[in-house]
């Protein structure tokens, strides 16, 4: 796979620095993959740019731990307690559908501009897909396994641990692939509407400066973390179905 990824990027490459001639089109509209490995070099050296990622890393990464958790958590006690679960679908649901560019600004107006707004946010969009997933492998669990708890006589923890929580891998992991797409952007987002530091910063001062190689330079770098992310989970996702399997 990570074989046909850098073929694929080559391929893209190679694309992009053909078409700047051949369609003559100016530096401003479209800059070069050299001019755009030249801007991040220059980043790096005089704008702090391993800060801004940290900073970008450290929200995305607490906001996401919070949603999983949170998630895992309100899933099972769904499970236990459908009558919750029948009550909180309506306002989980009005949150969920909400666009999170219209919660945005609301959360920065009552947490700052400091990191709090981008990891509740990122939090709020992780929290659903997760939940979801969560549940639907509760829900869905080999009746046999479901059978064979009660002949042991197994306590509510003990199932989750031996038997709903391994059958749920899963769809829990396939729920947490589509949370980290939806935590990138919650993310930047959030820097968007207001922050001083992190990649949407430097998104939105390359786009007020009219410097598309740095637009450019940050979309690819938020693609790559994006990418980054999703091999770990995938390799976990591996990991935890050995052990449970």
């Amino acid at each position: 796979m990570l074989l046909r990824g850098l073929l694929g990027l080559v391929g893209f490459v190679a694309l992009w620095s053909a078409a700047i001639p051949l369609f003559g089109v100016p530096d401003h509209v479209l800059p070069s993959p050299l001019e755009v490995v030249e801007r991040l070099g220059f980043l790096y050296d005089h704008g702090n740019l391993l800060m801004h990622i940290e900073v970008t890393l450290i929200e995305i990464f607490w906001g996401f731990t919070i949603g999983l958790v949170l998630g895992v958590l309100f899933a099972v006690i769904f499970a236990r307690v459908p009558f919750l679960e029948r009550i909180s679908t309506p306002l989980i649901l009005l949150l969920q559908t909400a666009p999170k560019i219209a919660i945005a600004p609301l959360l920065l107006l009552w947490l700052g501009l400091g990191a709090a707004p981008k990891v509740v946010l990122v939090a709020i969009v992780t929290f659903f897909p997760v939940m979801t997933a969560m549940l639907t492998g509760i829900k869905y669990v080999n009746k046999s396994y479901i059978d064979l708890a009660d002949v042991l006589k197994l306590n509510s923890w003990q199932r989750f641990l031996y038997i709903e929580f391994p059958s749920a891998i899963p769809t829990l992991f396939a729920g947490a692939t589509v949370a980290t797409t939806l935590a990138m952007t919650a993310a930047v987002i959030g820097e968007l509407m207001g922050a001083n530091k992190g990649i949407g910063f430097l998104l939105a001062t390359g786009q007020e400066d009219a410097d598309t190689a740095t637009v450019i330079a940050m979309v690819i770098l938020l693609s790559a973390i994006g990418w980054a992310f999703y091999a770990l989970l995938d390799y976990l996702r591996v990991r935890m179905e050995d052990r449970y399997s």
